[in-house]
């Protein structure tokens, strides 16, 4: 691996940082929001200034994919860093709630631009046997700033200073942009805008090696017209549509929203007591889901995406349904089952659907529509999540909390038939060698095969 292949990666991991911080900071700074704004007896306000982040993360990831596919990914990266320094700063100067659901929205914006592009970046510049390792390097970073996220929650608990909290996503968002500009453009995107001479160039620093003619010529025959998003829709690259989108839809179906929003509540349920208990039960679920995240990037160009994704939702499967006695029962022991479980949980998501999604929707679509495709797909995982993330309470007032977790059990299981019929292995082929399989017609369960 060249060492600008991992500066490319490195950098755009930020991406993932600012995201997993984002997200996961407003866990302890909820509540002292509402109290500041008055919110306690306005629930609809309380519930928008929480998931006004996650409408905006589907509505940027949309929008990121025309937006890349004209300006390119580096300018886009860039603007994602800038947005999450405006409106980090914004966050934090708010004396309302409707300007802090403002500014939250625009944070959302870029959240969505930031899982759609980074992950397309890395994905068109990385060499074929290190890529899945560099795209599960954004995952890794989101988990970190999940877990600083927490982090702050703790460090500001007694103060109750959410302000803090909050805007110190515009440090990432900075350190993003600014990283971004000594970094050269995608060469894929560069040839499919007829600048080949460049894009060689930038191939060569990359890869240290010359860029093949018959996969610049694969390239180049994919050029016309402006992408539709009608052509997501033609029978050649729907199958690959639905396997983005699919495993988007069930990592954010499965329940790890739920853990990593509601943990505090779910620490209470199985007798966490006090202030910080629940909260420094939650941070220990966030240093798990950190460190079995570094265990998958070492695993995923080893053993492959279809084993991991596999072998990570047997457990899974396992571990929601032991959560389903456990939140039914008072007795301290099963308690215990259910710290485990959800450790079980966080490990086994976090070598599988945690990072493989991303690392899976940035192999499977062709040249011509990847940043379409790889748009919607991003905005599946922030759509499902938004409906997770405010259906959960009243479904667990409805069914109760070992209904909903029978519930992702079903789902979690449900996913294990998805991969096994549809997802493709993809280790160590390139982007070009997948997209001539696709083009000459092959099922997608054998897009990453080699005749």
């Amino acid at each position: 691996m060249s060492l600008l292949s991992g500066l490319i990666a490195l950098v755009a991991a930020l991406s993932g940082l600012v995201v997993g911080y984002a997200t996961g900071v407003i866990a302890g700074a909820e509540d002292p929001i509402a109290t500041e704004f008055g919110l306690q007896q306005a629930p609809f306000l309380r519930g928008l200034v929480v998931g006004c982040i996650l409408i905006g993360g589907f509505v940027g990831a949309i929008a990121s994919g025309p937006l890349s596919s004209r300006i390119g990914q580096k300018p886009t990266l860039i603007a994602t860093g800038l947005l999450f320094l405006a409106c980090g700063l914004g966050m934090a100067v708010s004396d309302a709630a409707w300007q802090l659901i403002l500014w939250r929205s625009g944070a959302g914006l870029a959240i969505g631009a930031a899982t759609m592009v980074a992950p397309l970046y890395v994905g068109e510049t990385a060499p074929a046997k290190w890529r899945g390792a560099l795209i599960t390097g954004f995952q890794l970073a989101l988990t970190i700033g999940i877990l600083l996220g927490y982090l702050a929650n703790i460090a500001f608990a007694d103060s109750g200073d959410w302000r803090m909290m909050l805007g110190l996503t515009a440090l990432p968002g900075a350190l993003l942009a600014l990283g971004m500009l000594p970094l050269p453009e995608s060469p894929r995107w560069l040839v499919l805008k007829g600048r080949e001479v460049p894009a060689r160039a930038v191939f060569h620093r990359i890869h240290g090696s010359h860029w093949a003619d018959e996969e610049v010529a694969q390239i180049l025959a994919t050029r016309g017209s402006t992408a539709r998003w009608a052509e997501l829709l033609g029978p050649r690259v729907l199958p690959v549509m639905v396997i983005a989108a699919g495993l988007f839809a069930f990592t954010n179906l499965s329940g790890i929203d739920v853990i990593l929003y509601y943990s505090p509540t779910i620490f209470e349920t199985v007798g966490f007591s006090g202030t910080m208990g629940p909260i420094l039960a939650t941070a220990g679920i966030g240093a798990v889901n950190v460190a079995a995240t570094v265990l998958a990037m070492w695993l995923v160009d080893r053993a492959g995406r279809r084993p991991l994704l596999l072998g990570g939702l047997v457990p899974m499967t396992l571990a929601m349904a032991l959560m389903v006695p456990a939140l039914a029962s008072d007795d301290p022991v099963w308690h215990g089952v259910a710290v485990a479980a959800l450790a079980v949980f966080i490990i086994a998501f976090a070598i599988s659907l945690g990072p493989l999604p991303y690392v899976v929707m940035a192999e499977v679509f062709p040249a011509r529509v990847r940043s379409l495709g790889m748009g919607i797909a991003a905005a599946m995982a922030w759509g499902v999540n938004a409906i997770v993330s405010v259906a959960f309470l009243p479904l667990a007032a409805a069914i109760g909390m070992s209904g909903v977790f029978a519930l992702f059990a079903a789902i979690c299981a449900i996913a294990f038939v998805f991969v096994w019929v549809l997802v493709p292995e993809t280790r160590g082929r390139s982007l070009e060698e997948i997209e001539a399989n696709l083009a000459a017609g092959k099922p997608v369960r054998r897009l990453g095969d080699v005749d």
